[in-house]
């Protein structure tokens, strides 16, 4: 088991990398379920990279659920390159196909990956890609298997790491996929509002390379569709607000539940005003929950919150699962399926983090003693 920051060198690592892609057969590059730009730039460059030492080696791009409506123009690019993709739906094990290398990317939790988890245990090395700050893999799923990480919590986005962790090898890069690497530092990096110190230097030297910046945000500024909307209305009507108190510096956070579009969700919530949100939503095919969270984080630095270890680590502590993210941004597999519980420990935790100084916002709706 190897693990390597790429702020310092590859080279110790890179003969071995290259010499596993070189012996390798069959190749399967995991992203995590509704892929977004950044998860599904990093797989499909990863991809050409891997192609490009070994030419003849079957290569695929496994994903749960689909991908972001954000995600349609950057996967036409990638299926026109010729690249392999296959989107699940139901729980994918491998019978008869042993993988001789996968490859996880933009992947902080292997429940992230949802019904293409099982695929893990029919590969012999496991090579993981990521810039979250929380990791949680489980350790049944890698157990006995040559891992090697590579990752940097630093970088702005696993495009970011993928960019550099190729450079590294010499190998040019095609200009469509520093189109879709580029949209993938984009959209992770919320138009260069959570940068890395390298981030412009790359972001440079890719448009320098013939991509153009107005051209990819074209590509990811999808129309939403009008169930986003109606799951964002839905949201913010059954949310409960409150305020809690920190070394005496008021927080606001919502927490919500959803059917999907649950990131939709968290940013219109935050974007109402509060400084945290926490949106739910129920997982039918595997009975559990899913949660996701956005913050501003510019507030939690004032107080020293963290949202994963302060908050969904301890839900995951009380009913299994697994997620990650950064101090602003992430999610977690919940293993309940009783939502009413969750919102229970949920506010049990923010009772305990503000020393009981946790206070819920109740107001009358509008016209209610008319209409009832």
């Amino acid at each position: 088991m190897h693990s390597i920051q790429l702020k310092s060198t590859l080279n110790n690592l890179k003969e071995e990398i290259k010499l596993l892609i070189l012996t390798a057969k069959n190749i399967a590059i995991l992203t995590h379920s509704n892929a977004d730009p950044d998860a599904l730039g990093s797989a499909c460059t990863m991809a050409n990279f891997i192609n490009k030492i070994n030419p003849i080696a079957n290569v695929r791009i496994i994903i749960s659920d689909g991908i972001g409506n954000e995600c349609k123009e950057l996967l036409r690019i990638c299926t026109t390159k010729g690249v392999k993709i296959e989107i699940t739906k139901k729980s994918h094990r491998i019978e008869d196909i042993s993988e001789d290398l996968c490859v996880l990317v933009d992947v902080a939790s292997t429940e992230q990956l949802r019904h293409a988890k099982f695929t893990l245990t029919a590969c012999k090395t496991i090579i993981i890609i990521d810039h979250h700050e929380s990791h949680n893999y489980e350790e049944e799923l890698l157990k006995n298997k040559n891992v090697i990480y590579i990752l940097d919590a630093t970088a702005s986005s696993t495009a970011e790491i993928i960019y550099k962790f190729i450079k590294e090898f010499n190998i040019n890069v095609d200009i469509d996929y520093l189109t879709i690497l580029l949209a993938g530092i984009i959209w992770d990096t919320k138009r260069f509002l959570r940068i890395s110190s390298n981030t412009f230097k790359y972001v440079a030297e890719i448009i320098e390379k013939g991509t153009s910046y107005s051209e990819v945000l074209k590509l990811i500024e999808g129309t939403k569709p009008i169930y986003s909307r109606i799951a964002r209305i839905k949201c913010l009507l059954r949310h409960r607000g409150f305020k809690m108190v920190i070394d005496n510096k008021e927080l606001y956070i919502a927490v919500s539940e959803v059917g999907a579009y649950e990131s939709d969700c968290a940013t219109a919530l935050i974007t109402m005003g509060y400084d945290i949100a926490i949106v739910v939503s129920e997982d039918e095919s595997l009975k559990v929950l899913r949660l996701i969270y956005r913050a501003r984080e510019e507030i939690l630095n004032e107080i020293n919150i963290d949202i994963y270890r302060d908050i969904i680590k301890k839900l995951i502590e009380v009913f299994g699962g697994g997620g990650g993210g950064h101090k602003g941004a992430g999610g977690a597999i919940i293993r309940t399926y009783n939502i009413e519980t969750l919102f229970r420990e949920i506010i049990n935790v923010l009772y305990a983090i503000s020393s009981n100084r946790l206070y819920e916002f109740e107001e009358k709706k509008v016209g209610e003693h008319i209409l009832s």
